[in-house]
């Protein structure tokens, strides 16, 4: 029995696309790691505003409001870079999962290929054992006659 010629190719498709659904999943892991951090900053954030609040009313504690007005800034300016990871791990994921889709698709292709090829395979294998079956039904014949 013949061999489908691109097997090694429908092979390639599969582990190429096992690999970029590795890659998606880390991606995918990467950005719910960046989510929970920026939703962390967030929550700090707000804990330290209900905080100050409560601090302002009382006026011996002027340093702590300065130093915690410092520390909101600097905890705004890593939400802001937080979220600029975020939209790049965002772009990554984006592109990666183009990437398996496409790589799944070409996987399909191949493998619509590989099922016409087995089918036309079989339909050859019918015709040739059609062949010798008719072949000894009138080898039978002509010697019963004969």
């Amino acid at each position: 029995m013949k061999t489908f010629k691109l097997e090694s190719v429908l092979e390639y498709r599969r582990k190429q696309e096992e690999k970029l659904a590795k890659d998606l999943a880390a991606i995918e892991a990467q950005l719910q790691r960046q989510k929970a951090q920026i939703h962390s900053l967030k929550v700090e954030k707000e804990n330290l505003l209900k905080s100050l609040r409560k601090r302002q009313k009382d006026a011996k504690v002027v340093w702590d409001v300065v130093a915690c007005f410092h520390y909101i800034t600097v905890l705004e300016r890593r939400i802001e870079k937080a979220e600029e990871e975020l939209k790049a791990i965002q772009i990554q994921h984006e592109i990666k999962q183009k990437q398996l889709i496409e790589t799944a698709k070409e996987r399909r292709i191949i493998e619509k290929l590989k099922e016409k090829w087995w089918q036309n395979e079989q339909h050859i294998l019918i015709k040739k054992e059609q062949f010798l079956l008719d072949e000894v039904a009138i080898n039978g014949f002509i010697r019963r006659e004969g």
